[in-house]
């Protein structure tokens, strides 16, 4: 299933794809992520990064 990123503000998110698998907590503290079951991937926004140039 093809998903698009998803951007938070939160360093951990979880995933279970609607209760298609089982839920997982995932670290977006080093950066972005993805879950290891579904392949959703999520970014962490922070103001600075919000910032237009």
């Amino acid at each position: 299933m093809r998903h698009d990123t998803i951007k938070t503000t939160e360093e951990v998110v979880s995933c279970s794809d609607n209760g298609q698998h089982p839920l997982v907590y995932i670290s977006l503290k080093n950066g972005p992520n993805q879950c290891q079951y579904c392949g959703q991937r999520f970014v962490r926004e922070t103001p600075d990064n919000k910032k237009a140039a």
